[in-house]
């Protein structure tokens, strides 16, 4: 089972993924473009996506199959996956139908389950964060999206740890 948590930059992703995994004891797979911008060496382009799709779903691939060793029935928690880098790469690059992260990534496939971060606390500066300002839009993109591929998902807002007690409530009901 994958679980993935989504949303706008500075939204809580990462320590919501963090988050989760602690309390169901499973692993979490990181953000691979964090690593891939903070260690290139120049501003990213869009050909970049590609790499950084092609990243992500390896990343993706080994911790599902270390959850699987370590964890047998435990699910996999993804910070990100192919839906933050759609709206990236559509927000930034604005491609039509032409991504470059599907390149590397591959098909698109929805997780089991989404966890949608609301932008509704303020905004973390960070080195690789670029729309402090447009975090709303963001959200709606992200949030249409999921409604389009009819994805199974809860919006998460307000404190983190009334966050992580809904999400951990969902799950365990769902799952």
């Amino acid at each position: 089972m994958k679980i993935v948590v989504t949303g706008p930059e500075s939204s809580g992703k990462t320590a919501m993924a963090e988050s989760v995994a602690k309390h169901l004891d499973t692993v979490w797979s990181p953000e691979f473009a964090r690593y891939y911008v903070a260690h290139l060496g120049r501003a990213y382009v869009r050909n970049d996506l590609k790499m950084i799709g092609l990243g992500q779903k390896k990343w993706e691939e080994w911790y599902a199959r270390k959850a699987a060793d370590l964890f047998s029935q435990k699910p996999l928690i993804c910070d990100t996956d192919w839906t933050v880098l759609q709206i990236w790469e559509e927000y930034r690059f604005r491609p039509g139908d032409d991504f470059e992260w599907a390149k590397g990534y591959g098909t698109p496939e929805n997780a089991d389950f989404y966890l949608l971060c609301a932008p509704d606390f303020p905004w973390q500066p960070d080195p690789l964060r670029e729309h402090p300002e447009e975090r709303d839009t963001l959200f709606i993109m992200y949030e249409n999206l999921l409604r389009e591929w009819r994805a199974h998902f809860i919006i998460l807002s307000g404190e983190h740890d009334s966050r992580v007690q809904t999400a951990l409530a969902t799950i365990r009901e769902l799952f």
